[in-house]
């Protein structure tokens, strides 16, 4: 198979993997970092549960992030990552592999409030990490900025490695959304929030109805 051919098929699967990731971070953003009446909404509805559920999302963030960025190998075994995509490139003979590898680093430098908290979740109970300092215990804590910093110089670079190939560009910049962006579910909260609100209504109205007079 051409170097362009096992290319191609790991760019395919880097693709979905990016695009999910986009996606899931978009229902993120909108469930917690939006306005303060969505925030409260759901801490009106079930503050315990949509606790639970803002840890998972960050997790899960920080290990997708994490996952694009591995090494080629994890000691004997084989990772499908960007590193993996620019090895194919290299043992091909591509010149522009030392510099596209480079800018990888580099953004996997930067994207350590990822890959740090990542790498310690997946210690398991780490015994100094949830024990001996439990100030060290792993919630993935990154801003806004740093997700699209992210995700930005990861589709720039994945098109520059595209244009090497002969391969049309892809649109990462527009943040392909597959979740709904939590549009659904926050609908459906504040619908029910409106009619839980309008029934303690009635139900005051018609007490004070049943209340006899003076």
């Amino acid at each position: 198979m051409s170097a362009a051919k096992d290319a191609e098929s790991v760019i395919a699967v880097l693709d979905n993997e990016i695009a999910h990731l986009s996606s899931v971070y978009f229902t993120y953003e909108r469930l917690y970092r939006g306005d303060s009446d969505t925030r409260k909404l759901l801490s009106d509805s079930d503050s315990a549960f949509f606790s639970d559920l803002y840890i998972i999302y960050l997790n899960y963030i920080s290990v997708a992030v994490s996952r694009l960025l591995d090494p080629e190998k994890t000691g004997t075994k084989s990772n499908l990552t960007i590193f993996t995509l620019i090895s194919i490139l290299k043992a091909k003979g591509y010149p522009e592999a030392d510099a596209l590898n480079q800018r990888l680093k580099d953004i996997k430098t930067r994207a350590y409030n990822f890959t740090d908290p990542r790498n310690q979740l997946v210690s398991h109970l780490d015994l100094d990490v949830n024990c001996i300092d439990p100030r060290k215990k792993s919630i993935p804590s990154f801003i806004k900025s740093e997700f699209e910093e992210f995700y930005r110089d990861t589709g720039k670079l994945m098109n520059d490695i595209r244009a090497v190939l002969g391969m049309p560009p892809n649109m990462y910049e527009w943040g392909i959304v597959g979740h709904g962006c939590g549009r659904k579910l926050i609908y459906r909260l504040k619908t029910a929030s409106d009619h839980i609100a309008s029934k303690n209504i009635e139900q005051a109205d018609a007490g004070n109805r049943a209340k006899p007079g003076p």
